[in-house]
């Protein structure tokens, strides 16, 4: 479910940036590295709502499950799956924040 809205969110923003190039706008590196952050804000926000939703539902099927021990791993997964996923969201927003602020160099 995460990775299909971060793909969606993704070719939002290409279109976004096809839709400016198409206009004739000449944007600098800084005005698209202000985009792209922008998008990755956004993308930051929906991957937190959606980790802690997954986390939510696999506490509930913990709880539903019980002792059976299939069920606990699917749990297991699907917390240890929503971490994943925002830290990867979370790192990619750091990584943009870094490029802008001019800590790391642009080639």
């Amino acid at each position: 479910m995460g990775e299909a809205v971060v793909r969606r969110l993704t070719t939002l923003a290409a279109y976004v940036l096809a839709a400016l190039v198409s206009l004739g706008a000449s944007p600098t590196e800084l005005e698209m590295l202000r985009a792209f952050d922008e998008a990755l804000s956004g993308m930051a926000y929906a991957a937190s709502g959606l980790s802690f939703f997954a986390i939510v539902w696999a506490g509930f099927m913990l709880m539903a499950d019980g002792s059976d021990e299939r069920g606990s791993a699917t749990a297991k997964r699907a917390v240890i799956g929503a971490v994943v996923g925002l830290v990867l969201v979370l790192s990619a927003k750091g990584v943009a924040l870094a490029l802008r602020g001019g800590i790391v160099p642009i080639p």
